[in-house]
């Protein structure tokens, strides 16, 4: 396994306390996988990410659990340990392509500062290496030149990919990269990152809202809400055949182009508050499905969901798909 993150938790200090970020999250990432990591805003996927990467806030810390990668234990891991897997072994492609770009440095001088400084290439090597990037991301070498203003938002991304995977990678952590594109460069960028995933063979996490991008993208999908996963597996069994209530919510909150029905159906309410948080099933509040246990106990992780009542799925899902059963 590439990446297995145990029990993980991250907290952040607030003036009202203490806030459960991530609380108790189980994550397997296999090499040369694409693994989907989906939920609402604020459920803690993109603290989750910039955990895994090392670059969290100052109001942040990593509370507990265990971060393996490459055989090798990161939490607690000294800074020179986490330099040497930052970037090189595994980087970061953020939301927003202007927040990973310097505005004022052409992106030539931006690709050749990571290739020189971080993967110790000579100027001649650094500037080939960074011609070819761009080839790969589908930008014309020639804007090497340019700076990031005179770039298309798509543009933007596929240059972000290309300082993403310039010291080759094992592992890619994507936050929302396609989010603030329209649909069009959200298909063209995807498909960058399949390709270049399958030709390199490296492993993503694809962090996303969008339940329709997991499903183009994804070999496999953790669902996560309110700071834990809550159901994990393949992306066509996940999705298809959901057997968390809120999975179940997600796949209906969207349209079906396939001629599903034409009725979305939202999930009413919102996530808990993870200061001190209530026992019991955290979605419990908001789960139609939901019984006394469920407010009282809190449900372990059984053959990749977290649900009392997941023996009960296929009913579950029917029930679900009816816009009357959440407004109730």
């Amino acid at each position: 396994m590439l990446l297995s993150v145990r029990d993980f938790q991250v907290h952040y200090a607030s003036r009202a306390g203490m806030v459960r970020a991530v609380d108790g999250v189980d994550l397997e990432v296999p090499a040369g996988s694409i693994v989907g990591l989906v939920g609402e805003s604020g459920c803690g996927k993109s603290t989750l990410g910039r955990a895994l990467m090392g670059v969290l806030p100052d109001a942040a810390r990593v509370a507990g659990g265990s971060v393996v990668f490459e055989g090798r234990e990161l939490v607690g891991a000294a800074e020179r340990v986490r330099r040497e897997v930052r970037w090189r072994r595994m980087s970061f492609i953020p939301q927003t392509a202007m927040n990973a770009l310097d505005p004022v440095l052409r992106l030539r001088a931006q690709m050749l500062e990571v290739l020189m400084e971080r993967g110790g290439l000579g100027r001649a090597a650094a500037l080939a290496r960074a011609e070819g990037l761009f080839r790969q991301v589908g930008l014309d070498p020639g804007r090497l030149g340019d700076y990031p203003h005179q770039f298309s938002g798509g543009m933007r991304q596929r240059a972000s990919i290309a300082l993403a995977l310039a010291l080759e990678p094992a592992l890619v952590i994507a936050d929302e990269p396609v989010t603030a594109l329209d649909v069009i460069v959200q298909r063209q960028v995807l498909d960058v990152m399949r390709d270049l995933q399958a030709r390199l063979g490296i492993a993503m996490i694809l962090v996303t809202h969008d339940m329709a991008v997991v499903a183009y993208a994804c070999d496999r999908v953790a669902v996560m809400y309110a700071g834990r996963i809550v159901e994990a597996g393949g992306a066509a069994d996940v999705l298809e055949r959901p057997r968390h209530p809120y999975t179940m919510g997600l796949t209906h909150a969207f349209p079906d182009v396939h001629g599903g029905t034409a009725e979305l159906v939202p999930i009413e309410g919102s996530p808990p508050v993870l200061i001190d948080p209530k026992p019991g099933c955290r979605f419990a509040a908001r789960c139609p499905f939901a019984v006394a246990r469920c407010f009282a106990e809190t449900p372990a992780m059984v053959g990749g969901v977290a649900c009392f009542r997941a023996a009960e799925a296929p009913a579950l899902r029917t029930a679900a798909a009816l816009p009357a059963t959440w407004a109730a």
